[in-house]
Protein backbone atom coordinates (compact mmCIF):
# COMPACT_ATOMS: atom_id res chain seq x y z
CA UNK A 1 0.00 0.00 0.00
CA UNK A 2 1.52 3.39 -0.91
CA UNK A 3 0.72 4.81 2.60
CA UNK A 4 3.36 2.16 4.20
CA UNK A 5 6.21 4.17 1.93
CA UNK A 6 5.15 7.32 3.89
CA UNK A 7 4.64 5.45 7.72
CA UNK A 8 4.28 2.66 9.40
CA UNK A 9 1.94 3.85 12.15
CA UNK A 10 -0.79 0.64 12.05
CA UNK A 11 -4.00 3.57 12.71
CA UNK A 12 -2.19 5.44 9.42
CA UNK A 13 -1.99 2.61 7.51
CA UNK A 14 -6.03 1.49 8.44
CA UNK A 15 -7.24 5.19 7.23
CA UNK A 16 -5.02 5.44 4.31
CA UNK A 17 -6.52 1.78 3.24
CA UNK A 18 -10.37 3.55 4.34
CA UNK A 19 -9.86 6.69 2.08
CA UNK A 20 -8.27 4.60 -0.72
CA UNK A 21 -11.14 2.14 -0.59
CA UNK A 22 -13.56 5.26 -0.81
CA UNK A 23 -12.08 7.60 -3.06
CA UNK A 24 -10.91 4.80 -5.95
CA UNK A 25 -14.91 5.25 -6.72
CA UNK A 26 -13.89 8.70 -8.41
CA UNK A 27 -12.03 7.48 -10.79
CA UNK A 28 -15.09 6.21 -12.78
CA UNK A 29 -16.86 9.21 -12.15
CA UNK A 30 -14.21 11.46 -13.36
CA UNK A 31 -13.53 9.45 -16.64
CA UNK A 32 -17.04 10.05 -17.35
CA UNK A 33 -17.11 13.50 -16.57
CA UNK A 34 -13.29 13.98 -18.69
CA UNK A 35 -14.97 12.14 -21.53
CA UNK A 36 -18.31 14.71 -21.37
CA UNK A 37 -16.20 17.93 -21.21
CA UNK A 38 -13.78 16.31 -24.17
CA UNK A 39 -17.14 16.41 -26.19
CA UNK A 40 -18.05 19.68 -25.00
CA UNK A 41 -14.90 20.88 -26.11
CA UNK A 42 -15.57 18.82 -29.49
CA UNK A 43 -18.70 20.81 -30.34
CA UNK A 44 -16.67 24.41 -29.15
CA UNK A 45 -19.64 25.24 -26.26
CA UNK A 46 -17.73 24.38 -22.93
CA UNK A 47 -20.26 26.28 -20.78
CA UNK A 48 -22.03 22.72 -20.19
CA UNK A 49 -18.81 21.48 -19.00
CA UNK A 50 -18.39 24.46 -16.47
CA UNK A 51 -22.34 24.17 -15.23
CA UNK A 52 -21.60 20.38 -13.84
CA UNK A 53 -18.27 21.53 -12.40
CA UNK A 54 -20.45 24.08 -10.21
CA UNK A 55 -22.89 21.34 -9.69
CA UNK A 56 -20.09 19.44 -7.87
CA UNK A 57 -18.67 22.24 -6.46
CA UNK A 58 -22.20 23.20 -4.41
CA UNK A 59 -23.04 19.33 -3.98
CA UNK A 60 -19.79 18.98 -2.04
CA UNK A 61 -19.14 22.21 -0.40
CA UNK A 62 -22.48 23.36 1.11
CA UNK A 63 -23.24 19.61 2.19
CA UNK A 64 -19.33 19.06 3.46
CA UNK A 65 -19.98 22.40 6.07
CA UNK A 66 -23.70 20.88 7.28
CA UNK A 67 -21.70 17.37 8.06
CA UNK A 68 -18.99 19.23 10.03
CA UNK A 69 -21.46 20.58 12.36
CA UNK A 70 -22.75 17.63 13.40
CA UNK A 71 -22.46 15.49 15.98
CA UNK A 72 -20.62 12.13 15.33
CA UNK A 73 -18.81 13.23 12.42
CA UNK A 74 -15.96 11.37 10.54
CA UNK A 75 -13.47 11.94 7.85
CA UNK A 76 -14.83 9.31 5.98
CA UNK A 77 -18.52 11.33 5.95
CA UNK A 78 -16.29 13.63 3.28
CA UNK A 79 -14.96 10.97 1.37
CA UNK A 80 -18.42 9.34 0.60
CA UNK A 81 -19.62 13.02 -0.12
CA UNK A 82 -16.70 13.36 -2.26
CA UNK A 83 -17.87 9.96 -4.15
CA UNK A 84 -21.26 11.47 -4.40
CA UNK A 85 -20.90 14.72 -5.73
CA UNK A 86 -18.45 13.04 -8.77
CA UNK A 87 -21.36 10.64 -9.50
CA UNK A 88 -23.77 13.36 -9.28
CA UNK A 89 -21.62 15.56 -11.75
CA UNK A 90 -21.19 12.89 -13.92
CA UNK A 91 -25.02 12.30 -14.02
CA UNK A 92 -25.34 16.16 -14.99
CA UNK A 93 -22.30 15.95 -17.31
CA UNK A 94 -24.29 12.93 -19.53
CA UNK A 95 -27.40 14.83 -19.57
CA UNK A 96 -25.93 17.80 -20.80
CA UNK A 97 -23.91 16.07 -23.54
CA UNK A 98 -26.74 14.19 -24.62
CA UNK A 99 -28.76 17.44 -24.95
CA UNK A 100 -26.04 18.93 -26.45
CA UNK A 101 -25.58 16.05 -28.62
CA UNK A 102 -29.53 16.16 -29.50
CA UNK A 103 -29.22 19.99 -30.36
CA UNK A 104 -26.18 19.76 -33.05
CA UNK A 105 -27.43 16.51 -34.88
CA UNK A 106 -30.87 17.30 -34.76
CA UNK A 107 -30.25 20.46 -37.08
CA UNK A 108 -27.35 17.68 -38.94
CA UNK A 109 -30.66 15.32 -39.31
CA UNK A 110 -32.94 17.54 -40.58
CA UNK A 111 -30.46 19.67 -42.92
CA UNK A 112 -29.95 16.65 -44.40
CA UNK A 113 -33.27 15.31 -44.97
CA UNK A 114 -33.86 18.69 -46.77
Amino acid sequence: MPVAWFTSDPQALADGATILRILSWNFFGMGIVFACSGMFQAMGNTLPALASSMTRLLAFVLPALWLHQRPGFQLADVWHLSVASVFLQAVVSLALVRGQMGTRLGGMAAASTA
